[in-house]
């Protein structure tokens, strides 16, 4: 049982370093924001025919505009559905 608790903390760990190291937060709805500002900006940078590069700070905040809206559960559940490939509720 003691084993269990401490491959669980770890396993949550390491899902939150991985997080903090990607968005650069724990927050869900900054990183939900940011990853719709990653998409988007990805896609219009491939309609201009130029490769994808750094998300620019006014597209993530168009996206917290997005975002704001959300209560933190509904946020964490869109995250996950975006990293799971699930339906977003």
């Amino acid at each position: 049982m003691r084993l269990f608790l401490i491959v669980l903390v770890a396993l949550a760990g390491l899902a939150a370093g991985l997080m903090y190291y990607r968005y650069g937060t724990l927050e869900p709805c900054r990183a939900l924001a940011q990853d719709m500002a990653d998409e988007t900006f990805g896609e219009v940078q491939a309609a201009l025919g130029s490769e994808p590069g750094e998300t620019p700070e006014s597209a993530v905040r168009a996206m917290r505009l997005v975002t704001s809206q959300y209560d933190t559960s509904t946020c964490a559940s869109k995250l996950w559905a975006r990293w799971t490939g699930g339906e977003e509720s």
